[in-house]
């Protein structure tokens, strides 16, 4: 079971908690997996990789108890998941290259080693991981069980609340050593001893000794982020807006700018019962608090009621690489024949980071403090 909030009130309260007693240790205490519930972390991520709540709700709510200065650290985890998008838009072919080898894989019910049996149980369970510990996991996946990095991935995809495309590869490459080529991450008895707080210690459990032989990787040169959306949102007559995974909150934009719309939510069913009924109390809370807000969960369905709405002029939100939902031709050009001008919307947030993220996070951390004054600037933070 997920002790994972379903209402945005929850989420904003958990958050207000969290920023009042937790935030100010956040950066000492954060490499501690205590078990759970994890108080020592925010545990935002399922609902910021949806955008149930946004980067800037967020950082509206933690700046009112803190200087920017003295929670750098969280500061940066909230931009990581915007810098993993942003680069995989500039270098697609990396994830067309793990979908190539997209493939599952059979875990022995028990592998001996007894933190790795507890974080594969607490993940099954919870639908959540810490991160230190997902490093840990996915390093003893490929280097002392010898599985391959994107089964691992697939691992995770099907099981994570916040599974995300972009941090979900991209950090299971980094692991294997093909992110930051050469530097694979080994997980170390003693490490895992001391940040599980002797919880765990798999001494002579674990394959420490990996030489990574791949030399000849590379990333390729990164292209240029060119935004196929819209940042600006423009008052039309007959106006409809389409939440989905990718973005649960852009209607609240269009409420705040007073433009009249119509809303539907699209959401197919997950394989994944956890995650399957994670999103559906999401989406009944979004329903609960616009009851105009109509649910479908296939495109026939989505042109019945851009018919019905009389809608001709439709937003959707942008699509980043390994979310494409309505990005498809046939979609695109039926919609185009019901005389429907549609617009992908990216957002601010999106447009001002990902130009930033073609190389390392280092470099793409020395645009954060002007990255966070836009926000505060547009959103009034």
């Amino acid at each position: 079971m997920t002790n994972f909030p379903l209402k945005k009130s929850e989420v904003i309260t958990n958050l207000v908690h969290f920023s009042q007693n937790n935030l100010q240790n956040y950066s000492s205490n954060r490499n501690f997996d205590y078990g759970p519930p994890h108080h020592n972390v925010s545990k935002i991520s399922p609902y910021l990789r949806r955008r149930f709540i946004s980067e800037e709700e967020i950082l509206g709510i933690i700046l009112q108890n803190h200087k920017i200065n003295n929670i750098e650290k969280f500061i940066e985890e909230i931009f990581w998941r915007t810098y993993w998008r942003g680069w995989l838009e500039t270098h697609p072919w990396i994830y067309d290259q793990y979908r190539v080898h997209d493939e599952d894989q059979n875990i022995p019910k028990k592998t001996g080693i007894k933190c790795f049996e507890h974080w594969k149980e607490e993940l099954l369970d919870t639908g959540y991981l810490h991160n230190h510990s997902r490093m840990w996991f996915a390093s003893i996946w490929i280097f002392t069980l010898g599985y391959s990095w994107q089964s691992g991935a697939n691992f995770f995809k099907n099981n994570l609340l916040d599974y995300c495309p972009a941090s979900n590869t991209l950090g299971w490459r980094w692991v294997a050593g093909l992110q930051t080529i050469g530097k694979p991450y080994i997980a170390r008895a003693d490490n895992i001893k001391f940040f599980t707080n002797g919880r765990f210690d798999p001494q002579n459990e674990l394959k420490e000794n990996y030489i990574f032989n791949d030399q000849n990787s590379t990333n390729g040169k990164s292209k240029e982020f060119i935004s196929y959306g819209e940042k600006k949102i423009k008052k039309y007559d007959n106006l409809g807006v389409i939440l989905n995974n990718n973005d649960l909150s852009l209607h609240q934009l269009l409420k705040e700018k007073r433009i009249n719309y119509k809303c539907c939510l699209f959401l197919k069913k997950h394989k994944t019962i956890l995650i399957n009924n994670f999103q559906k109390k999401l989406c009944d809370d979004i329903k609960n608090d616009d009851q105009e807000v109509v649910f479908v969960n296939n495109f026939e369905a989505i042109y019945s009621w851009l018919k019905d709405k009389k809608i001709k002029h439709l937003i959707l939100p942008y699509e980043t690489v390994g979310n494409k939902i309505f990005y498809k031709h046939e979609f695109l050009k039926t919609i185009t024949n019901l005389e429907v001008n549609y617009t992908f919307y990216l957002r601010e947030w999106d447009g001002n980071a990902f130009p930033h993220a073609t190389k390392g996070f280092f470099n793409f951390k020395k645009n954060i403090g002007t990255l966070v004054n836009k926000a505060r600037n547009y959103n009034r933070i």
